[in-house]
C-alpha cells in the first residue's frame, strides 16, 4: 500500500486543497493520501476557523483525502522548522513513501538543492543573519532577509517554499514532491474559484458566506461554528491582567521584556487588532506575539515546549478515514500505537486542555467532551 502524506491545516479545506491532494495522488501513484493536519490552533498562532474534528470531516468528505492524522498541538503551534520536523516525523513513522507539499515555485529540484546545501549552516546566511539581528529585527525576519541574500535558486520568503526547504531538510525516507500553487496567494484577499484559506475566512467574516470549496466541504461546513481571535481577546485580557509576572514569563514565547508591553496593552486595548499594533515591534512579529498568546491560553510553559523531540512521536491520533483510510490504519498499527479513543498519554491531556481553551470562549461545550470523541468514517454516520 502506497501511502503519500501532506502536512496541512486545512483551515478550510478548499479548491486549492482539493487539486493538490488529486495531483499528488496521480503523480505519486498513491493508494493513500495520508493528511497530517493540526487541531485548533495554527502554525502562525491563530484559532482554527471551525473544530478539527469538522475541518477533517470535511476533508475526507471531499473524496481527495483517505485519512486525517491530527498534527499534536507541540508540533503545530510553531515556527517553520519545528512545524516541519513535527508532520515529516509522524509521515516517516507511519510508513508513508512519499509527501507532497504546495509551493510557490512548483519544481522540486530547488528544494532538493538548497536542503542538501544546508544554507543556514553556511557562513554567509550566518553573516546575514547576525547583520539583521543587530538592526534589531525579529528572529523570524532576519531569517527571511538572510535566506533571500543567499538562495540563488529558490525564493524562500514566499511562506510554502519556506515550509517545503523545511521538509526537505527534515526527510530522511521520503520521496519529496511538490505542486505549484494556483490561484491566489497566501496573504491575497481575492475571490475567486481558487482562493486561499485567508480570503475565504476574511470573505466570510465579511459577508458570511463560504466560497471556493468542494461542494461535500461545502456542506459538512453549512452549520460549523467560526472562530477569530476577538473571540478569545477577552480571556486572553483577562489572563494578561491577573497573572502575576513571575508566572507570565513562565509562558513559552513570553520574556520579561515583553510581558510589562503585553500587560499595559490589555489595559489600553478593548479588541484584538489594537491590542496587537499596540504590543508588536520589529523584534515581537504578529506571528510571534500571536503564538505567545496561544501559549497563555492553553498554558503552555517555556519548559515544555523545550522537552519536545520534535523527531520522535510514539502514537497517531486518527480524525476521520475513508474506507481506504480505515484499511491504511491497519498497516499504520504495525509500525505505532493508533489512538483512536481517548487515553492518559500526557499529549492527549494536553490536547484536551488545548481544545477547552478553544472551545469555551465560543460555548461550544461539546467539544469539552473531546475524551468522547470518535473518528468520523465516512460512509457512516458516526462521528
Amino acid at each position: 500500500m502506497r501511502m503519500t502524506a501532506i502536512i496541512s491545516e486545512y483551515n478550510p479545506f478548499h479548491n486549492g486543497h482539493y487539486y493538490q491532494a488529486t495531483t499528488a495522488r496521480r503523480e505519486t501513484d498513491a493508494d493513500v493520501i495520508v493528511a497530517i493536519m493540526s487541531g485548533t490552533f495554527m502554525q502562525r498562532g491563530e484559532p482554527a476557523f471551525t473544530d478539527k474534528w469538522t475541518r477533517a470531516q470535511a476533508a475526507v468528505a471531499s473524496g481527495a483525502i483517505d485519512l486525517v492524522l491530527e498534527l499534536p498541538f507541540y508540533f503545530a503551534v510553531q515556527r517553520a522548522d519545528r512545524f516541519a520536523l513535527g508532520g515529516v516525523t509522524i509521515a516517516e513513522t507511519i510508513g508513508c513513501q512519499s509527501l507532497s507539499f504546495g509551493s510557490e515555485c512548483g519544481d522540486i529540484e530547488p528544494f532538493l538543492h538548497a536542503a542538501a546545501e544546508q544554507i543556514e549552516e553556511t557562513p554567509a546566511y550566518k553573516e546575514a543573519l547576525h547583520d539583521g539581528l543587530s538592526v534589531g529585527l525579529s528572529s523570524a525576519h532576519a531569517a527571511s532577509q538572510a535566506f533571500r541574500s543567499v538562495s540563488q535558486t529558490l525564493d524562500l520568503t514566499q511562506p510554502n517554499n519556506t515550509l517545503g526547504y523545511y521538509y526537505a531538510r527534515a526527510a530522511n525516507t521520503l520521496s519529496l514532491h511538490t505542486t505549484k500553487r494556483i490561484g491566489s496567494g497566501y496573504h491575497d484577499l481575492s475571490t475567486g474559484d481558487i482562493m486561499s484559506a485567508t480570503a475565504i475566512r476574511a470573505h466570510h467574516q465579511t459577508h458570511g458566506q463560504l466560497l471556493a470549496l468542494p461542494e461535500q466541504t461545502e456542506d459538512v461546513l453549512a452549520n460549523a461554528s467560526f472562530a477569530n481571535f476577538s473571540h478569545y481577546y477577552p480571556w486572553i485580557r483577562q489572563r494578561l491582567l491577573t497573572t502575576p509576572v513571575p508566572e507570565l514569563i513562565r509562558i513559552a514565547g513570553i520574556d520579561a521584556s515583553l510581558a510589562p508591553r503585553l500587560m499595559e496593552g490589555a489595559k489600553q486595548a478593548t479588541t484584538f487588532d489594537t491590542f496587537l499594533n499596540y504590543v508588536k515591534t520589529r523584534r515581537y512579529t504578529r506571528t510571534s506575539l500571536q503564538r505567545a498568546l496561544i501559549y497563555l491560553l492553553t498554558s503552555t510553559t517555556a519548559e515544555e515546549v523545550a522537552r519536545i523531540d520534535y523527531d520522535h512521536v510514539d502514537f497517531v491520533r486518527p480524525l476521520a478515514f475513508s474506507e481506504r483510510g480505515r484499511q491504511a490504519l491497519k498497516t499504520i498499527k504495525t509500525r505505532t500505537a493508533v489512538f483512536s479513543t481517548f487515553t492518559s498519554h500526557p499529549w492527549l491531556t494536553k490536547e484536551s486542555q488545548v481544545t477547552a481553551a478553544y472551545a469555551l470562549p465560543l460555548a461550544r461545550y461539546d467539544a469539552l467532551l473531546e475524551h468522547r470523541r470518535f473518528p468520523y468514517f465516512a460512509g457512516s454516520s458516526s462521528k
